[in-house]
């Protein structure tokens, strides 16, 4: 089991979920898009991809846009143990 930083957001009548991860995970593609799929599964809703540091996001771009107004201190945080 790992643990994540994951904000479980309900919006605009949409479900979904905001990982915080290491800036370089989002620096690579192939890495990103997997780690997104494998979460969206696990979490059983879309999951975007936070970067850490430079607050850079990845994922669905209806979300992403949507986050892109929004301070990452606001989302409800809460540390979680998922399967790896």
């Amino acid at each position: 089991m790992a643990q994540w930083d994951i904000a479980l957001v309900l919006e605009q009548g949409v479900d979904f979920a905001v990982a915080s991860v290491q800036d370089h995970v989002i620096d690579n593609h192939h890495t990103a898009e997997g780690l997104v799929a494998a979460l969206s599964v696990r979490l059983g809703r879309p999951a975007v991809l936070l970067g850490a540091q430079r607050h850079r996001l990845y994922g669905r771009q209806d979300i992403v846009r949507f986050l892109q107004s929004v301070d990452p201190a606001r989302l409800p945080w809460r540390r979680m143990e998922i399967a790896s």
